[in-house]
């Protein structure tokens, strides 16, 4: 056997609600879901014994490409949590690790993060502030990290959808959740503060045509925000993945995608 170890943390077993015990991978009531619930042909089963083990065919045709397990999990699960180890043993192909917030309606989405496979075991840790919301497949503006409510995380799954037709073949050995420290602290006023005080200068700027003025705004509010200790893991990269767009686009284009960033940390 083979183990490849990603990164070293102190782990815990997926546990229960109100139990103390923790709940084996294969416990998990997975179930497939795939294209065909959009018309697609791909065919994707899951099969629970020593291990999880999720296979099928995967097609492009009739407007399809995707192949996915989930299964539901007890709100709580991940709360307090900063990554999620996980041992697999795949077919080299890159799956993604999908996560679902209750209180974060994505239509046809989820949270993800990229799971690199190869035809070993290997130990994977996602951090869970690597996550990011889609819709359709596609990323989606403005909604909040992952990290900034985990007790609402209801479901975990796992999804193919690569663009290359074919078998696939991923198992899925242990699921657990690494908890680090959560002593940071929680006093969030300020910062909801210096981004609401944004939003309150940056608005007229833009209604009165002053669009590059309103961007540099809130690109100056979230640059301060970047120095609050109360910021997540995933709001921090969601402010990172904003600065660095609105740079690239037109004033108007950057300020929006700038409010964005702001409305999803103020939720």
């Amino acid at each position: 056997m083979h183990k490849v170890w990603i990164c070293i943390g102190m782990a815990l077993m997926i546990n229960t609600a109100g139990s103390a015990g923790a709940m084996s991978v294969t416990d998990l009531p997975w179930r497939a879901v795939n294209d065909t619930v959009m018309g697609g042909v791909s065919q994707g089963r899951v099969v629970s014994d020593d291990v999880v083990r999720f296979s099928g065919v995967l097609s492009l045709e009739s407007n399809g490409g995707f192949a996915s397990m989930r299964a539901p999990v007890p709100q709580g699960t991940f709360e307090g949590g900063t990554a999620i180890r996980i041992r697999l043993r795949g077919d080299g192909r890159t799956y993604d690790l999908t996560l679902r917030r209750a209180d974060v309606p994505l239509r046809a989405g989820s949270y993800r993060s990229p799971v690199r496979t190869t035809e070993a075991e290997t130990e994977v840790l996602v951090p869970l502030s690597s996550f990011r919301a889609t819709s359709f497949g596609r990323p989606v503006a403005g909604a909040p990290a992952l990290d900034s409510a985990l007790d609402q995380v209801d479901m975990i799954g796992f999804m193919l959808a690569d663009g290359n037709p074919g078998p696939f073949s991923l198992d899925i050995l242990e699921v657990s959740v690494v908890r680090g420290d959560s002593s940071a602290p929680v006093d969030r006023a300020p910062l909801k503060a210096l981004l609401r005080a944004a939003i309150q200068a940056g608005v007229p700027l833009f209604n009165e045509g002053a669009v590059a003025a309103c961007r540099d705004t809130y690109a100056a509010a979230l640059n301060k925000a970047l120095k609050q200790p109360t910021l997540t893991p995933g709001e921090r990269a969601l402010i990172a993945d904003a600065l660095q767009g609105a740079a690239a686009q037109p004033s108007a284009e950057g300020a929006w995608a700038l409010r964005y960033a702001i409305d999803s940390i103020l939720r």
